[in-house]
C-alpha cells in the first residue's frame, strides 16, 4: 500500500508539469477529440495558463483534501526511498499505476515517469523533505500552502526612484520602428498529413498513432486545431509572408517554446535538434536584423525542470541547453555577451544607444519547476541581477523593453517570485518601456499597478502554433522610435492570423490582419492607463469584450463555437488586471464593475 501511495505521487506530481489531466481530466474528455466544447469551457472558467499547464481546482474543499492527500503521499515516498527502493523499482511501478489506475496511455506513463522519477530520486536521497512544504510549493496553483520562512524572500532594490513624469507621446509624423513578436512556434518535424489527429495523445499527427480512424481524424496539411504541432511549412509559409509584407522591420522579438508538446519522449538530442533547426529557419528568414530570443518552458528535458545552476547535479543540469542557445543566438542578438546564457538562459543587451533589451528565464519563477522546491530563494541570482541591470539602465539614461516567456500574473507562478518581479517593475517604471511575453498561446495583456495607479503593460502575443484549437498568429509592433525625446512606448500592435479552416477547404493559405490594438478597442493610446481602461470598459460593455474574446482566441473556430460564459468573462477581466498573483485587488474591482453593471440592467 505505501508504495502505491508514493507511486501515485509521483505520477500525480509529474502531471502537474504537462497538461493538467490530473484535475478536469483532458484525457477522458480527448475521447471526442480537442473540439470538444466542454473541456474548452472549463480551461475558459479558469485562470489564464499555458495551454498544457494543469488547470487548478478552484473549490476550496476540495483543494485543502487535495493538498493533505498530497502530503501523506510525500511522507510515504520519503519513506519507501528511505526503506532502499531502488529508482528503477519506482519507475517501473510508478508506471504500472499511472496505467492502470489513472488512464493514461502507456507511452506516456513510462515516457515522462522516466524523465521525472530522477529529479524526485535526487531531491528525495540529497534533501530534508518536510511534506506540507514540499506540496505548498508543487501545488500552490492548486491554494497548498507553505509556512517555511525561508519561501518568502525579498530582492535588495535600490532606493532613489526618480519622480514619475507624465510620458508624451510623438505626433504622427515622428519616425517609429516596426517590430515583429512571435512565439510558442512548437515546430514538429514529425507533423504528417493524413495521419492521426485525434490519437488521444497530447501530440497527435505523426505516424506513430496509426491510421485515422475515420476521414474527419485525417490531419489537415496546414496545421490542425486538434492536439497538433506546427507543421515546418507552415511555418515557412508564415515567414516568408512577414518577410514579403513586412519589409520595414528593425527588429524581432521571440518569447520562447520551439520544442513541440511530445513531453513523455523530449530528451537532449531531441531537444537540441528542435533549438537548432528552429533558429536556423527564423535566421534563413531574418539575416540582416537582430532577433532577441527567450528561453521557454518547452526547451528543457524535462520541461519546465530548470535547477538552480549553482547547485545542479551533472547528469540533471540544463548545461547542454544553455550551450546550445548560446551558440544560436550569438548569430542573431549583436554584442551579446554568452555569459550569463550560459550560466542560466539569460541576458541584457543594447539595441541602440540608449536603449536596452533585456531577457530573463522565467521558469525560475514558475511552480511547475519542481526544483523549486530545493531552492526557491531567487534561483541563479536572477532578478538580483535583473534589478543592478535595470539600475545601471536609470544612471545612463537607458530605457528598456523586458522580455520573458511566462507572464509574471499567472497563478502557477511562484508566489514570492511573482511578487518580488513586480516590486521592481514598480521601483523601474521610469525605464522600463514595454514587456513582452508568450506561453499562454492567446492574445491578451496584463496591466501592473502600484496601487490604484496603472504603471506598466505585459504584451502576451498569440502563438504560432495552433495546439490547440487557435489559429496561428503574429504580431506587428508600431514603437516610437529615433528621436531626441523618444520613449519607445508601444504606439499600436498589429495581429495577423491564418484561418486553419480556410486552408484547409481550400489548400491556400491567407494571412491577414485580425485587428489593431487601438482602433478595435477604441483607445487613445497605449499607455498603461489606456490598457487599465479597457479592462474597466470590457467590465462595462460586453460587445466590447467580445471583440477582445475573438481576438483573444485569435479568431479560432473550436473556441469561438464554444463561445465565452459569465465564467469565461469574469475570469478575462480578471486575468488582463493581474500581475501579482499575490494581489487581485485590480481584478476584484474590474469583476465589481461588471456586476453593477449586470445589477442595473436587471432592474
Amino acid at each position: 500500500m505505501r508504495g502505491v501511495t508514493a507511486t501515485f505521487l509521483l505520477v500525480t506530481l509529474a502531471s502537474f508539469v504537462t497538461d493538467g489531466s490530473s484535475s478536469s481530466s483532458s484525457l477522458n474528455l480527448k475521447d471526442d477529440n480537442a473540439f470538444n466544447e466542454d473541456y474548452l469551457r472549463i480551461r475558459l472558467r479558469s485562470p489564464s495558463s499555458g495551454p498544457e499547464d494543469r488547470i487548478p481546482i478552484l473549490d476550496e474543499g476540495n483543494a485543502e483534501l487535495m493538498c493533505e492527500g498530497c502530503a501523506l503521499a510525500v511522507a510515504f515516498l520519503k519513506e519507501v526511498v528511505d526503506l532502499g527502493m531502488p529508482i528503477e523499482t519506482l519507475v517501473e511501478v510508478s508506471s504500472l499505476f499511472c496505467i492502470t489506475a489513472l488512464g493514461y496511455s502507456q507511452d506516456f506513463c513510462k515516457g515522462f515517469i522516466d524523465l521525472m522519477a530522477p529529479i524526485f530520486y535526487y531531491m528525495f536521497t540529497n534533501d530534508p523533505i518536510y511534506p506540507a512544504d514540499f506540496c505548498g510549493m508543487a501545488m500552490s496553483s492548486n491554494g497548498c500552502n507553505t509556512t517555511r520562512p525561508e519561501r518568502n524572500w525579498s530582492v535588495e532594490i535600490h532606493e532613489g526612484k526618480p519622480p514619475v513624469v507624465p510620458i508624451v507621446l510623438p505626433d504622427p509624423t515622428e519616425p517609429v520602428m516596426k517590430v515583429l513578436q512571435i512565439s510558442d512556434t512548437h515546430m514538429d518535424p514529425l507533423y504528417v498529413p493524413g495521419s492521426n489527429a485525434d490519437c488521444g495523445e497530447e501530440l497527435c499527427c505523426r505516424l506513430e498513432w496509426g491510421e485515422p480512424p475515420t476521414p474527419e481524424a485525417e490531419a489537415w496539411f496546414w496545421g490542425d486545431y486538434r492536439h497538433c504541432g506546427s507543421p515546418p511549412w507552415m511555418l515557412e509559409d508564415m515567414l516568408g509572408h512577414i518577410r514579403s509584407e513586412h519589409q520595414d522591420l528593425s527588429y524581432v522579438i521571440w518569447t520562447g517554446d520551439v520544442v513541440p508538446h511530445n513531453m513523455w519522449s523530449t530528451s537532449k538530442e531531441w531537444n537540441s535538434r528542435l533549438v537548432k533547426e528552429t533558429n536556423e529557419m527564423i535566421q534563413a528568414y531574418f539575416p540582416d536584423i537582430p532577433v532577441f530570443p527567450v528561453i521557454g518552458n518547452h526547451e528543457m528535458s524535462p520541461l519546465y525542470q530548470y535547477p538552480d545552476p549553482d547547485n545542479a547535479p551533472a547528469e540533471l543540469a540544463a548545461d547542454w541547453l544553455y550551450e546550445a542557445l548560446a551558440a544560436q543566438w550569438a548569430r542573431t542578438i549583436p554584442d551579446l555577451d554568452i555569459s550569463t546564457v550560459l550560466y542560466a538562459g539569460f541576458y541584457s543587451v543594447p539595441v541602440i544607444p540608449g536603449f536596452r533589451i533585456i531577457s530573463v528565464n522565467s521558469m525560475f519563477g514558475n511552480g511547475a519547476n519542481i526544483w523549486l522546491y530545493q531552492n526557491s530563494n531567487d534561483v541563479a541570482h536572477e532578478l538580483a541581477w535583473l534589478e543592478n541591470e535595470l539600475w545601471k539602465a536609470e544612471n545612463e539614461g537607458e530605457l528598456v523593453h523586458l522580455l520573458g516567456h511566462i507572464p509574471p500574473g499567472l497563478l502557477g507562478n511562484e508566489r514570492t517570485w511573482s511578487r518580488e518581479y513586480n516590486r521592481i517593475v514598480r521601483r523601474y517604471e521610469s525605464i522600463i518601456r514595454g514587456q513582452f511575453f508568450g506561453h499562454t498561446h492567446y492574445d491578451e495583456f496584463e496591466v501592473f499597478h502600484d496601487g490604484d495607479r496603472p504603471i506598466g503593460v505585459a504584451y502576451v502575443a498569440p502563438s504560432q502554433t495552433p495546439w490547440y484549437d487557435l489559429n496561428p498568429a503574429y504580431r506587428i509592433y508600431t514603437i516610437d522610435g529615433e528621436r531626441p525625446e523618444t520613449t519607445r512606448m508601444v504606439l499600436d500592435h498589429s495581429t495577423y492570423v491564418m484561418s486553419l479552416t480556410e486552408a484547409h477547404e481550400t489548400n491556400v493559405t491567407r494571412w491577414y490582419k485580425l485587428y489593431d490594438a487601438k482602433e478595435a478597442y477604441g483607445m487613445p493610446s497605449l499607455k498603461p492607463e489606456d490598457w487599465h481602461q479597457l479592462g474597466q470598459r470590457m467590465a462595462e460593455n460586453r460587445t466590447l469584450f467580445d471583440i477582445y474574446w475573438r481576438n483573444f482566441v485569435s479568431s479560432g473556430d473550436p473556441y469561438l463555437a464554444a463561445g465565452c460564459d459569465d465564467f469565461c468573462y469574469e475570469q478575462r477581466l480578471c486575468d488582463v488586471m493581474t500581475t501579482d498573483r499575490n494581489d487581485l485587488d485590480a481584478c476584484y474591482g474590474a469583476i465589481q464593475i461588471k456586476k453593477k453593471v449586470g445589477d442595473i440592467s436587471n432592474n
